[in-house]
């Protein structure tokens, strides 16, 4: 009895020693380097966020050693709240969220951009035909101080409309083509919205009051944020993040089919031409070298600065690490990778 025991021991021992082994095999990439865990948030259903998208279903986090999981956050305020509780180390933000978690004393660092104008389109109900008509409406947005926050009174006020008084601003969480809904279902008036959330506006004939013309130039639409203390502590993650960032891009400007799937994989659209729609606009406005967006930061201290006049003197490059992009500028890593498909 006993020996039969032992044997059953022994075996049990050498199927869970394959077992381990083969575990520990799946977790260490092809450098032989054990994979770091990594959760990285993003923060809006819209084709501005499909790189770190393609990052993931392109095994591009594994290839440099992060075994990554990928969580939605609702809105770029909402993505760093969740950052600055420590949840969450990385994440792409947007809107003046991360320079103003900054300004009150947030340890909040921009460390790449990917889209860096304020890229959207005003969709508004057939019956809106000027922005005059706007008055005494509603528009939803994600989230106050997100993106859609930010463009949305934005564009009021270049039209003399006073966001909250003359126009209502409602949170709208879900996404943008959950906010679309609402302005099919006559819940709010409209919605800033991006491809491909704009063509299916226009399938259903819906109204373009503003493009992203009418919205300006450089923003902090799309950046990826970490804290300082995250950088200072895991250096090391976050430059194998940024070799993932920068040939994440490189996949998306050079495999458009590919690209283009992974869209509507995440975004839950099967509408080609809006697909199509999302990759002709955004990526030639993602830039090869995602260095954090200085213009666009200044832009936003501009804005802040309007109500608090010490925030004037503050310089965007405080707000911003651009090491790692400039690492591998420097050291030849984006150049190589747009040579070699050549």
């Amino acid at each position: 009895m006993k020996a039969q025991l032992l044997s059953k021991i022994r075996f049990y021992r050498d199927r869970i020693g394959v077992v381990v082994t083969v575990c520990l095999v799946l977790t260490v990439p092809a450098n032989g380097r054990a994979a770091d865990k990594l959760v990285f948030g993003w923060s809006a259903i819209a084709g501005s966020q499909a790189v770190p998208w393609i990052m993931k279903d392109a095994g591009l986090f594994e290839k440099h050693g992060l075994d990554t999981t990928l969580i939605y956050l609702d809105g770029g305020s909402r993505a760093i709240q969740v950052l600055l509780s420590g949840e969450v180390p990385i994440v792409q933000g947007g809107g003046n969220s991360p320079v103003v978690a900054r300004l009150r004393g947030g340890d909040v660092t921009i460390i790449a951009g990917v889209v860096n104008v304020l890229a959207y389109t005003l969709i508004v109900s057939p019956e809106i035909k000027k922005p005059e008509d706007l008055r005494g409406k509603k528009l939803a947005i994600s989230r106050f101080g997100s993106n859609s926050d930010y463009a949305t009174r934005k564009i009021l006020v270049k039209w003399g409309l006073t966001p909250d008084k003359d126009v209502a601003i409602v949170q709208f969480p879900g996404g943008q083509p959950t906010r679309l809904a609402s302005v099919q279902n006559k819940q709010v008036a409209g919605l800033v919205a991006q491809p491909p959330v704009t063509v299916l506006a226009r399938k259903a004939r819906l109204n373009v009051l503003a493009e992203p013309s009418d919205f300006g130039a450089a923003y902090t639409n799309t950046p990826i944020v970490s804290t300082g203390a995250f950088i200072r502590e895991h250096r090391d993650t976050v430059r194998r993040f940024s070799r993932a960032l920068a040939e994440g891009i490189y996949v998306y400007k050079t495999q458009k089919d590919f690209a283009k799937r992974v869209i509507a994989k995440y975004m839950r659209i099967t509408d080609a031409d809006a697909v199509e729609d999302s990759y002709q606009f955004f990526s030639p406005i993602v830039p090869a070298k995602p260095y954090p967006p200085l213009d666009g930061i200044k832009e936003v201290l501009l804005e802040v600065g309007e109500k608090d006049p010490k925030v004037r003197s503050a310089k965007p490059e405080d707000f911003a690490d651009l090491s790692f992009v400039k690492e591998l500028d420097d050291n030849g890593f984006i150049d190589n990778l747009y040579k070699a498909k050549k």
